[in-house]
């Protein structure tokens, strides 16, 4: 006589050892193929947009540089001619670059003044590569690397040397939600 238990037992191991029938199996392959596929296309295809992957270059652009010299000083003058609605300084750094694309140590600071032409917004210091609140600036507003970039400000870069060697460029590297960069050249 066999037990309740024994032959239930039996029917257990036998339920393990049965596997997928064929054809749902290949459905799911089929499947997992499909949507791996589609993921891949999705991340190769740039449909994605992650932090940093707005380009500089369409988000801010700049007038003709001129320069001025005074004494021993070269400033480099240039107006904002548009920047993306909410778009900060501190969205951006700076470099001087020469033709070869090396990195030029004589630029010192850049100074923003508003639209306006009243006050000075923004400083953003070379050596340290960070904006900061100006010593005159804006007695009302946001000022420093919060202030907003915006249409009509004027950037002052001083310099202690000339940098108008052919193909000296002012180039905007994007930050944050920003990427890429942006270049000007230095007549």
């Amino acid at each position: 006589m066999q037990s309740v238990f024994g032959a239930k037992r039996g029917r257990w191991g036998r339920k393990k050892q049965r596997g997928v029938s064929p054809i749902i199996a290949t459905i799911l392959l089929v499947a997992i193929t499909v949507v791996l596929a589609a993921v891949l296309y999705i991340l190769i295809s740039g449909l994605t947009k992650g932090p940093g992957s707005t380009p500089i270059g369409s988000a801010f652009s700049m007038g003709t540089i001129n320069e001025q010299v005074a004494g021993s000083n070269y400033y480099y003058n240039a107006t904002v001619q548009e920047a993306s609605p909410g778009m900060t300084w501190s969205n951006m750094i700076f470099q001087v670059q020469s033709a070869g694309g090396s990195v030029l140590n004589t630029a010192t600071s850049v100074t923003v003044t508003n639209a306006a032409g009243t006050c000075n917004v923004a400083l953003y210091t070379f050596s340290t590569s960070v904006w900061s609140v100006p010593a005159s600036h804006c007695a009302s507003g946001t000022t420093g690397g919060s202030a907003l970039v915006g249409a009509g400000a004027s950037l002052q870069l001083l310099a202690s040397a000339t940098l108008t060697n052919s193909g000296d460029r002012l180039v905007v590297v994007g930050q944050s939600s920003y990427s890429g960069s942006a270049i000007f050249n230095i007549p």
